[in-house]
């Protein structure tokens, strides 16, 4: 029995997981609503590039959709579909070898009338962003899911495929890594 979308709003991520694996293809249209800004904003942030993030989210929603049957539910339908992303941002990001943002040049901001400390806090992001991706990418990542996307460090063990311990040292890397970028 499928459901309107209205009803399908309604349900928990496990129901229209099960939906989903059903064939239920409004159920997994609802899940890919709910997780493509966390999982564009994590690609986002190990790509470092709007355009490959965008192609690394479509990929991670393509393979989620077809390991769907593999899901069982031990851990979060997010945590899981955020382990697809990650993989996928990794896998391309080496696969292209991307150039490491040039963290000196800043990026020129268009001469707008925007208060002073609105363009603080993009420029702020900006650097930020430029040294996130002068981190390595294990542990950018497992920055990325606890830092900026909130997860705790169980799930972000749970979505990078480590032990909680790995995920925790990391991070910590992570973090002191860019406190010597920024700083």
């Amino acid at each position: 029995m499928h459901l309107k979308l209205s009803n399908v709003r309604e349900l928990d991520d496990y129901t229209l997981v099960e939906r989903a694996q059903d064939g239920d293809r409004k159920a997994f249209s609802e899940l890919v609503r709910r997780h493509q800004s966390v999982v564009y904003r994590s690609c986002y942030r190990i790509l470092g590039d709007r355009e490959d993030a965008r192609d690394a989210s479509q990929e991670a929603f393509i393979r989620a959709y077809r390991k769907l049957g593999t899901f069982r539910g031990r851990s979060a339908f997010k945590t899981w579909m955020l382990r697809l992303a990650i993989n996928v941002s990794l896998n391309e990001r080496g696969r292209r070898e991307l150039p490491r943002a040039d963290f000196a040049s800043a990026d020129s901001i268009p001469a707008l009338e925007v208060p002073e400390d609105e363009l603080m806090k993009a420029e702020t992001a900006s650097q930020v962003h430029k040294a996130l991706q002068l981190v390595q990418p294990d542990h950018r990542a497992a920055v990325v899911l606890r830092d900026l996307e909130g997860l705790t460090y169980r799930e972000t063990a749970e979505s990078l495929g480590i032990a909680e311990g790995t995920a925790k040292s990391w991070i910590h890397r992570g973090r002191g890594r860019l406190k010597e970028l920024l700083t």
